[in-house]
């Protein structure tokens, strides 16, 4: 037996087993990451058609429908079933339970080619729609999910209906109460009232409302949000604050309003009510609007012949359950015997129908394939609730659970219904399923994390149900923590990020060298590193690439990429290639990167590419380049012939005559992607003209709005993804998929940092809202003492972010919503760190004291871990929960061999390079050292090194703080003080503020003061930030405008603040990394460095604490020297503020550093 395929096992063969039992019937299998899922699905669709085959069936494909929700997780369906009939074929010990010869399963395989019911929901919905596409009123089949098309179209839409006299008053209103965000040129004016709209239509119509459903339902989220109507009384609206936020914030609220005035409400209560009117009369306009909107595009999909896939579910769906005469622009002549037979023509075909990813289905989706089903049809639904991550995309996954539970789906009664679960997993290394169940066995279950918000799963009461992985234990560390130093900017910025990525890429580029990445198999592995979203990978990409390893970014888009947007540009300048105006436009476009040379000849000949091209015959200079300019003007030779040809072959040809293939503007290097791009363009096209052909000028037009929102577009293929160290691919992207090694990176942001308080109409689950005009206040609540920031705590009358007694605040709908919205991020999370088979690559900080595990995916991470306190490179013992396990998972952090960081000179490094792998060593030595920890791992390793691995690192930042000889803020921890003043320091020399800004403590430190509370995980009351802006404005700014510190920095020619200082020292021929961060590094005219370490002190320093310091300080300038020119001069000072302002140069205290450092291999 050598068939990659593996026989079906329990409840794999279970599900198996029934199924092939019944003729008809609903079977769901609920069940777990690397269960084999698709594997399961597949064998049961070969094996189908095998028995339906032997039954005589002449066309067996003809009965059976396979499709999944996604491109991605379809693609593999095909080559799935094909693979099963060869392991049936190959089979000669009797593993699976139909034989079949050779010759057998080829003819099966070619007729699973053939089949056009295979692949995605889309693609199954489309060839229904073909067939009806005529009694809807379409002349012929519309060209389906041409996003750019769809954009114009909608464009001329609302400029339509702007266009109408019945709308001017109300589209008046609404742009008055949803303003636009910018200046547009656009004909259909608002363009974000125009989004909302869009956005409003295509939701209205995936939950198959009625336009008076659909404002009953925006109506019902204003009674929710004001439960006893309008506010009459101050009092009446602190009910609706304690209500929906607490006690606390209602408090709050109360003391920030002013004294009552002859009798008379306070200002908020009567702008309340206004809010209250306003919103009600907004939803009545925007329904008014969104009714001609619809009514407009429907007509203009029908004329310009363009739908997209939500189109088609939506006017299946309603084509079938509605009388042909109450249908709007049904054809005239349409007839109910002919839907009569398309129904029962496709039930036929409908007779096993087996569903992948079950739980991403939405309701127009559903309704459009329930018409096809009934109780003589054979389902097989399979999915998992917990990797649901496209409700935003509208999946309601509770629609699968209700199918688990009790049979009903398709609105079908089902005399066979069997359910199954499935928490076997074959992918992972059991420390991986260990270490996935320790952290979603809290998340799962908590409410606070968005658990249980919704009924999805099976037993939304019962505890989590962990993973049960197959593969035996590795001796060696699956579990990764590639660690970081806590930067003091904000997680999740690109400033955040910073500090991670070397850490990080010396982490992946070391254990790729040393071994430490090594499969159960021994072949070299590539690592996959996951993003949640796009904006931080070429940070990353720098790094790694810096370290001489080859990366691959697979969330790339089709239209971001150069050489593609050259060929759409070239599309568009062949509508009128001889007008000058649009030449120039082409050769000086960032796509098209020619010589100045060429650039000159192009001017000297005011732009006329015959003139251009006869010079370049005769001009060797420019030979580099003139394949391309020569192709050009062949091309607009045959301009004539474009016009007639397919989009097709105008972009084939275009691809020909430019040589792009070869790639002589050097714009994609890999020449097997450059391929793979060319092909996806083409097959774009074609998938969007099908039987018709578009204009020159329309496809142009098509192909320029891909290149301004790439988004809409497909992903730029990797077809060779093994020549690469790293593949950099989004979470959502990886969905369905697995790697050996998987990474998750830059996963520091908040949870709800996009939530759904961000929106101004919200679509999420059953949930639709129109956000209150912006012409009113929506009741901002805030503290009395809160002036120079915006509110913490969000606004009453709208969805929040603010966190109270373990819940989202707000009314019961809309703190739903946001908790609905928190969940599907965090199955977001155990979708990407349930992808890896053999390695779990984790980046994380030391420390991250400053988020909250309910809003932070790295503090839930480094709880469940048990990495709070961990601060050195090394292993520890993670113990389990949530699972039978009763042995420890081993974590390796940050114990790889360092790289070679050198910069290669080849944009692209070669594969596979790393630095040798580190030789055995004996004996403990930290491989991670800072400024803090040196003094006490060089003076007493016995007994450091334990408090060193578990992060309990000598506090010496805020000396005194318990036993003060000044008086204190009250209300804040000593720690967050600390940090709090140090970012207002620090962001004063940032900012070039003046000296009497800093001593009067005026704008703009009172904002960097709110902003820095804010950031906290604590609330802090109006009396604590009254309390630490006086200890501030009287004590510590004025000190800080008086040191030596703040004078040097003014006289600089140069400042750095919170400059890192990272290196790599050898010790007894040991790598040890070393991350740090000074807090003030400054160069004078001389050209003199100097380095300022600041402390707080409210007491006496004691001389040890002191030693301590000296040597942090003095180590940070060492650390700065070997990175600067032998010339230059380094000096270190330590200054302290609080008690006195004491400012000293200090070197290392007894000996000098590089004794100091050297002591460390003597442990």
């Amino acid at each position: 037996m050598t068939s990659r395929v593996p026989p079906l096992k329990g409840t794999q063969a279970d599900v198996r087993a029934e199924y092939v039992q019944h003729t008809a019937g609903l079977f769901v299998l609920d069940c777990k990451p690397g269960f084999g899922k698709s594997t399961t699905l597949n064998q049961i669709a070969a094996e189908t058609l095998v028995r339906a085959d032997a039954a005589g069936v002449r066309c067996p494909e003809q009965q059976l429908c396979v499709v999944s929700f996604s491109q991605e997780d379809a693609a593999s369906i095909e080559p799935g079933i094909k693979d099963a009939l060869d392991a049936f074929a190959a089979d000669t010990d009797g593993e699976f339970p139909v034989e079949i010869t050779r010759e057998t399963a080829d003819r099966l395989k070619r007729r699973v080619q053939i089949s056009d019911r295979i692949g995605t929901i889309d693609s199954l919905l489309r060839g229904i729609f073909e067939d009806i596409a005529a009694e809807l009123g379409f002349d012929g089949m519309p060209s389906v999910g041409d996003s750019s098309q769809l954009s114009l179209l909608q464009e001329r839409c609302m400029a339509a209906v702007r266009d109408d006299p019945a709308y001017t008053d109300v589209l008046a209103r609404l742009d008055a109460m949803y303003p636009p965000e910018e200046e547009t040129d656009s004909t259909a004016g608002n363009s974000r009232l125009h989004s909302l709209l869009e956005k409003a239509r295509t939701k209205k119509r995936d939950r198959r409302l009625s336009m008076s459903e659909f404002e009953s339902e925006l109506q019902d989220v204003v009674a929710d949000v004001y439960p006893h109507g309008p506010p009459e009384t101050l009092g009446d609206l602190l009910d609706d604050v304690e209500q929906f936020y607490d006690e606390s914030v209602a408090s709050n609220v109360a003391d920030a309003q002013p004294a009552p005035q002859d009798g008379h409400q306070p200002p908020v209560v009567t702008e309340d009510q206004e809010c209250y009117h306003e919103w009600q009369t907004a939803i009545d306009a925007f329904c008014t609007v969104l009714e001609a909107y619809e009514q407009a595009y429907d007509t203009a999909c029908r004329e310009q012949g363009v739908v997209s896939h939500a189109d088609i579910a939506y006017w299946i769906g309603a084509y079938f359950d509605r009388p042909l005469d109450e249908l709007p622009g049904a054809a005239e002549n349409a007839s109910e015997a002919y839907r009569t037979r398309v129904q029962r023509r496709y039930a036929a075909k409908f007779q096993s129908l087996i569903i992948d990813e079950a739980q991403d289905i939405s309701i127009a989706q559903h309704d459009a394939l329930a018409p096809f089903v009934s109780d003589e049809t054979r389902v097989l639904m399979a999915g998992d609730v917990d990797q649901c991550i496209y409700v935003w995309r509208n999946a309601r996954p509770e629609r699968f659970v209700t199918a688990f539970e009790n049979g009903h789906y398709f609105g079908t009664e089902w005399s066979v219904h069997r359910s199954y679960s499935g928490a076997r997993t074959y992918r992972m290394r059991p420390d991986i399923a260990a270490a996935v169940d320790a952290i979603f066995g809290d998340v799962f279950t908590d409410p606070a994390r968005g658990g249980r918000v919704d009924a999805l799963s099976a037993d939304p009461e019962s505890a989590y149900t962990p993973l049960e992985p197959t593969r035996n234990v590795s001796p060696e560390p699956s579990i990764h923590i590639a660690g970081y130093s806590t930067p003091m900017a904000a997680p999740g910025t690109e400033e955040w990020f910073n500090a991670e990525k070397r850490p990080l890429g010396n982490y992946l580029g070391g254990g790729l060298a040393d071994g430490t990445f090594d499969s159960d198999t021994g072949d070299d592995e590539t690592v996959t590193v996951l993003f949640s979203h796009r904006s931080n990978m070429d940070l990353l990409a720098s790094q790694l690439t810096g370290q001489g390893l080859s990366v691959v970014n697979a969330s790339v888009r089709l239209f971001d990429n150069q050489l593609v947007k050259l060929i759409c540009r070239v599309v568009w300048w062949l509508v009128d290639p001889y007008d000058p105006e649009r030449t120039h436009d082409l050769v000086t476009a960032d796509c098209l990167p020619l010589s100045d040379d060429l650039t000159a000849l192009f001017e000297a000949s005011q732009y006329h590419i015959d003139t251009v091209a006869q010079e370049i015959e005769t001009s060797p200079e420019t030979a580099t380049a003139s394949g391309v300019v020569s192709g050009l003007a062949t091309l607009a030779k045959r301009r004539g012939r474009h016009a007639s040809d397919p989009g097709t072959v105008v972009v084939e040809e275009i691809i020909e005559s430019l040589g792009l293939r070869a790639d002589p503007l050097e714009q994609v290097a890999d020449p097997e992607r450059r391929l793979a791009a060319c092909d996806a363009l083409i097959h774009s096209i074609s998938t969007w003209e099908g039987d018709d052909q578009y204009t020159l000028d329309e496809l142009a037009g098509i192909l320029s709005g891909y290149v301004a929102e790439p988004k809409d577009g497909l992903m730029l293929p990797v077809p060779n993804t093994d020549k690469y160290d790293i593949i950099f691919r989004t979470i959502h992207n990886m969905k369905g998929d697995e790697d050996g090694v998987v990474c998750l990176a830059d996963a520091s942001g908040s949870v709800n940092y996009y939530g759904p308080h961000t929106d101004t109409f919200l679509a999420l689950g059953d949930t639709l809202a129109l956000a209150p005009p912006e012409s009113v206040s929506r009741t901002p609540l805030s503290d009395a003492e809160q002036k120079h920031v915006k509110t913490a705590y969000g606004s009453l009358r709208w969805a929040s972010d603010y966190r109270t007694n373990g819940r989202i605040a707000g009314s019961p709908t809309l703190s739903r919503a946001s908790h609905r919205y928190c969940a599907e991020q965090w199955r977001l999370l155990y979708v990407a760190l349930s992808r890896a088979r053999d390695h779990l690559v984790i980046s994380l900080p030391f420390d991250h004291q400053k988020e909250s595990v309910e809003n932070s995916w790295v503090a839930t991470l480094a709880d469940a871990l048990s990495f709070e306190g961990i601060s050195s490179a090394g292993r520890y013992e993670l113990p389990v929960a949530h699972t039978d396990r009763d042995t420890p998972v081993t974590v390796q952090v940050n114990d790889v061999s360092l790289p070679d960081g050198t910069q290669r000179d080849d944009h692209q490094p070669t594969p596979r390079c790393g630095c040798p792998p580190a030789e055995d060593t004996t004996g403990w030595m930290s491989r991670y050292v800072n400024g803090t920890s040196l003094y006490q791992l060089a003076t007493d390793a016995d007994d450091a090194k334990l408090s060193h691995i578990m992060g309990q690192r000598p506090e010496t930042e805020y000396i005194g703080i318990e036993s003060a000889d000044v008086d204190l803020p009250d209300g804040v921890a000593p720690e967050r003080l600390g940090v709090v003043t140090h970012q207002i320091l620090t962001e004063a020399v940032a900012r070039d503020l003046s000296t009497s800004t800093l001593k009067s403590f005026v704008e703009p430190l009172p904002s960097i003061l709110d902003q820095s509370l804010s950031a906290l995980p604590v609330h802090i009351t109006p009396a604590a930030r009254a309390s630490i802006q006086r200890y501030l404005s009287d004590r510590i700014c004025p000190q800080f405008a008086e040191s030596t510190v703040w004078k040097r920095v003014q006289q600089a020619t140069t400042c750095y603040v919170e400059e890192p200082l990272d290196a790599v020292l050898t010790v007894d021929d040991i790598d040890i990394e070393t991350q740090n961060r000074a807090d003030l590094i400054t160069v004078d005219e001389d050209g003199h460095w100097i380095v300022d370490e600041i402390k707080l002190a409210h007491t006496t320093v004691d001389p040890e604490t002191k030693k301590q310091q000296r040597l942090q300080t003095a180590f940070y300038g060492w650390v700065l020297e070997q990175q600067l020119p032998p010339e230059r001069t380094v000096t270190t000072r330590l200054t302290y503020l609080g008690r006195s302002v004491e400012s000293v140069a200090v070197s290392a205290p007894i000996a000098s550093v590089s004794e100091w450092v050297a002591k460390l291999g003597e442990s």
